[in-house]
């Protein structure tokens, strides 16, 4: 079996792989259209996978399999019951599946209160899970702090896991060595029950569905470009266009985190005594406000968040401003950048 090999191979980087994303309500709208054999009521389905493994889209897969999942649940009662070491989880009267690291430390409480689930383990090459993990651990401890649900549930649950609150590149490898090798001891010689799942090196329907007893649906799988990925993607574009050193405006609603580009200095828009100080009222308070930070903090671009894409859209004065002094030298789903120097 595919999960044995990896077992044995783990010394050689091909072990397992195993913010802030609900399921695709468009994606499970269409469930009712797969009319294979459901698991019964009782079974769950539970995703071990720790964070940036492919979580995301297992989600995505298992709804539109018809088997209502959530990922990441993060709310006050599912909180206080794994405080408290009740996994007889409430948000499983509503949902035949939960997928993440909420759930991935569990597993055997779970295998008995929900017997006869199903428990899918996701994998990735180590190396670029690590790598992946500093970038979104980084961006996520400035950006969480502007909801403190999410933030309070995030600590507690990555110091279960990780035992650890910031990224640790030594302390995330070995928890990753280590949670590999027990779920595979304590799943051996089950493998009706447990499967090894490697979305980010291509597997997907065939292994997922053969495992589950259901049929291939006549749709690509799912790879969910959740917000923290597009988030990272969009902090290495900037990278790329602004140097290190360099200020530059940054419209976002606040939405980045003040560490959204490392060695670059970042302006809130609207700014006030270097706070974020909400959308302009009209457009000549847009442009003002702009050329004053352009002038006075020597701010060399602009760029926007998809977030506050909408202020291109609403302000439509400044939006032309921009355009007709400056050049837009990146324009794509996650960012538009205007190079000030010109």
């Amino acid at each position: 079996m595919r999960w044995k090999k990896l077992a044995q191979t783990s010394s050689k980087n091909h072990e397992w792989l195993g913010f802030c994303k609900l399921f695709d309500l468009n994606a499970f709208a269409i469930y009712h259209i797969n009319m294979n054999a459901m698991l019964a009521s009782h079974q769950k389905v539970f995703g071990l996978g720790l964070s940036k493994t492919g979580t995301s889209s297992l989600t995505d897969a298992l709804n539109i399999l018809g088997i209502k999942s959530v990922h990441y649940p993060h709310d006050d009662r599912t909180f206080d019951e794994l405080r408290g070491g009740n996994y007889n989880l409430s948000i499983l009267e509503q949902y035949q599946g939960i997928v993440d690291i909420p759930v991935a430390p569990f597993y055997a409480q779970l295998d008995c209160i929900y017997p006869k689930s199903k428990f899918v383990l996701t994998v990735r090459d180590k190396n670029k899970w690590l790598d992946s993990c500093e970038v979104h651990w980084r961006l996520m401890t400035d950006w969480q702090n502007n909801f403190p649900q999410f933030k309070r549930f995030h600590e507690f649950i990555s110091a279960v896991v990780y035992g650890t609150l910031s990224f640790n590149r030594e302390r995330f490898s070995y928890v990753y060595d280590l949670h590999l090798k027990n779920a595979l001891d304590y799943f051996k010689n089950r493998e009706e029950d447990f499967l090894v799942l490697d979305i980010c090196g291509g597997e997907g329907w065939e292994s997922l569905c053969c495992f589950l007893g259901m049929s291939v649906p006549n749709q690509p799988f799912p790879h969910a470009n959740e917000w923290m990925h597009q988030l990272m993607q969009a902090s290495e574009e900037l990278s790329e266009i602004v140097p290190s050193g360099e200020t530059y405006i940054l419209a976002d609603e606040q939405g980045f985190g003040d560490d959204f580009a490392p060695g670059r200095r970042s302006l809130p828009f609207l700014e006030r005594n270097g706070m974020y100080f909400g959308a302009p009222p009209d457009d000549e308070t847009a442009i003002d406000e702009f050329e004053r930070l352009r002038r006075e903090q020597n701010a060399n671009f602009i760029a926007f968040g998809w977030s506050a894409f909408w202020w291109l859209d609403y302000y439509q004065e400044f939006n032309a401003y921009l355009h007709s002094r400056y050049p837009c030298v990146l324009e794509n789903s996650r960012l538009i950048i205007f190079d000030l120097r010109a």
